[in-house]
């Protein structure tokens, strides 16, 4: 099953008073998903969507409102398009990849294993409300190089000790990824394995040593994982 929207002037419109479950298949040899044309918009309303591993594309608007969309691989905004969170919450097991606009309120966003996917691959700058990459497979989160990951209310990145930990990579080895958790945002972190990251613009991001959160310091990181003897030194140095 497929959700095609091309028109200028088409619509997809779930109402807001209604709570249903859309349930995608897979048609052999047109496995599209949802495409949003530019100029159509679709939004969710407060339904649950399962694209069971297929794409949502959009080059218009998708609207997730208070709704579900879960199941998706590949998660496209083209450079026409929009994706609005509102409340809503979206979680993909392959990649996301945003050329466009996303919105995303106060909305949240999940990378979870699944889709036979052992790496997801993360494009564009991205502001997220609540975000979330969790793995039990030792998958692996890898973001365009350069890039800019911001985060205002809540951050999550879990693996599996000591063998399946979440791997956190740039799409360019030696390059930096950028991450920025904001003063007042909550961080979970447990079994990562991180490399080429930059989270100094905002929070400290798991102090203390990585032993402590069952994690790897894999190099070329910033604002990550400073020993709490370091964190005490800056305190008395900064007091004096």
């Amino acid at each position: 099953m497929s959700l095609l929207l091309n028109s200028r002037q088409g619509q997809a419109l779930l109402p807001l008073t209604m709570v249903f479950t859309l349930a995608f298949q897979c048609i052999p040899g047109y496995c599209a998903g949802i495409s949003v044309g530019n100029g159509a918009s679709f939004h969710v309303g407060n339904a649950t969507i399962d694209l069971n591993c297929l794409n949502l594309e959009t080059a218009g608007q998708f609207v997730l409102g208070g709704g579900l969309v879960s199941g998706v691989n590949l998660l496209s905004i083209e450079s026409t398009g929009e994706l609005s969170g509102d409340t809503g919450s979206l979680r993909f097991a392959g990649d996301w990849w945003n050329a466009g606009t996303f919105n995303a309120a106060q909305s949240s966003v999940s990378m979870l294993d699944g889709c036979g996917t052992t790496e997801s691959l993360m494009l564009g700058d991205n502001s997220f409300y609540n975000f979330s990459a969790s793995t039990s497979t030792g998958k692996t989160l890898s973001i365009e190089a350069g890039s800019v990951q911001t985060f205002a209310n809540e951050l999550s990145l879990h693996g599996a000790a000591p063998n399946q930990r979440l791997k956190i990579r740039s799409s360019v080895n030696g390059q930096s990824v950028y991450f920025n958790l904001a003063a007042q945002g909550v961080q979970q972190i447990n079994a990562v394995d991180v490399k080429d990251n930059d989270a100094s613009a905002g929070q400290l991001l798991a102090p203390g040593i990585p032993a402590a959160y069952a994690s790897v310091d894999a190099g070329n990181n910033k604002n990550w994982f400073e020993q709490l003897s370091d964190l005490l030194f800056k305190d008395s140095f900064e007091s004096d």
